[in-house]
């Protein structure tokens, strides 16, 4: 009776989601305080970071409404099968399945960050415990993605090993320091050329897979627009650059990577006898 209640407790703590993919998520970044007095790298000598996830899930959030349109997905490529706020992960949210879906079948590589339909973050739980600012993807410039071919970006889909990657500490081929993209090899029943309707969900059963690379920043300055110190960019849109009322950033770099998943529905908990 010990050993079913024991089983049943690792079943139920490991998670009902039975997912099904492969993934790779690393780069360099630095993170200033990860635990309250020690540094993960500084900004100008960042330190090398690999995920080792070994965990992704794709979930889909249906749009409950009388006319539903605003399907979302969400994706973790993660460490271990804790919960998010237990784990070092990096999540991924599409907010409307249906724009990036367009995006994919009219071979557009998508721009992600805070102002965008994709938005992106890493979450470093186990390893940066004390720190809580991001780090949030978001592209250094105007140039998000890199312009394209249809050629070009077959040629990427079909060359990429899911759950590996040559060199993760340069910026891999098409990529560049300061975009923030995914290129999308396969998204659900989308086909390339198709005409995606407002509708367009991703379903159970669906695969998702493509390959990215996010500059990353501090979340709460993405998100509130904060003039950052000596970048000489205007952050704050007020027309001053590198103004005396500003911070330094504590958190940065750049992870890149790829995923490809399956989304499974969840398992039900396996009854007690």
């Amino acid at each position: 009776m010990i050993r079913q209640i024991l089983t049943a407790l690792i079943i139920f703590s490991s998670g009902c989601i039975a997912p099904e993919g492969d993934g790779i998520v690393g780069g360099e970044i630095f993170i200033l305080g990860c635990n309250e007095t020690d540094n993960y790298g500084e900004e100008q000598y960042p330190a090398y970071f690999d995920l080792q996830a070994n965990f992704f899930v794709g979930e889909p959030v249906k749009d409950e409404s009388a006319v539903p349109t605003d399907h979302r997905l969400d994706i973790r490529l993660q460490k271990g099968t804790n919960t998010i706020e237990d784990a070092d992960s990096l999540y991924i949210q599409m907010t409307k399945v249906s724009l990036a879906a367009r995006r994919f079948a009219a071979w557009e590589p998508i721009p992600v960050g805070v102002d965008h339909n994709v938005k992106a973050s890493l979450s470093l739980y186990l390893t940066c415990p004390s720190f809580f600012d991001g780090p949030e993807a978001s592209p250094a410039s105007a140039e998000a993605c890199p312009v394209l071919t249809q050629q070009e970006q077959q040629e990427l889909c079909d060359s990429t090993v899911y759950g590996d990657m040559d060199q993760l500490r340069l910026p891999h081929a098409p990529f560049s320091l300061g975009q923030s993209c995914i290129v999308l090899c396969q998204f659900g029943k989308a086909n390339r050329g198709d005409t995606i309707t407002d509708d367009f969900s991703i379903d159970f059963s669906d695969v998702v897979s493509g390959v990215y690379f996010f500059t990353l920043w501090n979340r709460r300055m993405v998100y509130n627009s904060t003039e950052i110190c000596d970048d000489q960019i205007d952050n704050d849109g007020d027309g001053i650059i590198d103004e005396e009322l500003c911070q330094n950033v504590s958190a940065g770099g750049f992870v890149q990577g790829n995923f490809t998943i399956k989304l499974r529905r969840a398992k039900a908990i396996q009854a007690f006898p």
